[in-house]
């Protein structure tokens, strides 16, 4: 079984995971987790001739054994090409493990995911991210507090903060970067500790690989205006004190990637 990572866009899947594709019995595409900007389906039938199946969650996380594993123990040449970098999903983590177990030989392919990237090309440093943590809606009319409380950690150590921000394809969610900016001073408002306040620094991170990519440095008050966008989204708290650099090349990147603060 070889996973295959799909990179941001279309465009970004590597040679080898073209190789494998094309080398495959079964080709399968992973249709929930995440978003691969373009027609992946389309560009898979055009680069190898392969025609793909999509999976769902319910393929991946239920019914692996008899889609993925089973095929791969019969011998046949299984892949399952993930959208962005495969392992960077706890989900094709899981499936890796349970494969393992089963005695299934199996290759792991990378290409660009969100991360690093998202965080690399904010013009942030890399040594000084901080735990990464995903923003979530709220469930059953309960709000997870724990993004806070991880900016407010990360903060004690002069550190930044990515916030994934939730998606599930299958339920249309995609957050954007106005909801997420809500849902942060919606933490600020019960917490009312001066964590997050309006005024506070973040970098917007989104349709990375995309030609129409978008990078905007600003205030929250400022970013909640954005407009809606491909996803997926990153936003990037900065740390309460930036390094000058940092700050400078944030700025630079914003003024060429980010056009739509009204």
């Amino acid at each position: 079984m070889i996973l295959v990572g799909a990179g941001l866009s279309t465009d970004l899947i590597t040679l080898r995971g073209i190789k494998r594709i094309s080398e495959a019995d079964v080709v399968y595409v992973d249709s929930y987790t995440s978003v691969t900007l373009g027609d992946l389906r389309s560009f898979i039938r055009s680069q190898t001739g392969k025609e793909v199946l999509l999976l769902k969650r319910e393929d991946i996380e239920e019914r692996y054994f008899e889609v993925l594993i089973r095929p791969a123990l019969e011998g046949r040449k299984v892949v399952l090409v993930v959208p962005g970098n495969p392992l960077d999903a706890t989900t094709h983590v899981a499936l890796l493990s349970e494969a393992s177990k089963r005695g299934v030989e199996f290759e792991v392919v990378p290409a660009p995911g969100i991360i690093p990237n998202a965080l690399t090309m904010s013009g942030l440093m890399i040594y000084k991210m901080g735990k990464i943590v995903t923003l979530t809606y709220p469930k059953s009319g309960i709000l997870s507090e724990y993004p806070y409380d991880v900016i407010k950690d990360n903060d004690l150590r002069n550190l930044h903060t990515p916030l994934l921000t939730e998606i599930d394809l299958e339920k249309g969610i995609k957050m954007q970067v106005r909801e997420a900016v809500e849902i942060l001073l919606l933490l600020e408002g019960r917490r009312g500790e001066g964590i997050v306040k309006e005024s506070r620094k973040a970098i917007a991170v989104s349709g990375l690989g995309w030609d129409k990519q978008r990078i905007c440095f600003g205030a929250l008050k400022d970013l909640a205006k954005l407009a809606d966008h491909e996803g997926p989204h990153t936003l990037i708290i900065t740390s309460p004190k930036m390094h000058f650099l940092e700050e400078e090349v944030a700025q630079i990147i914003s003024r060429r990637y980010c056009h739509e603060i009204e």
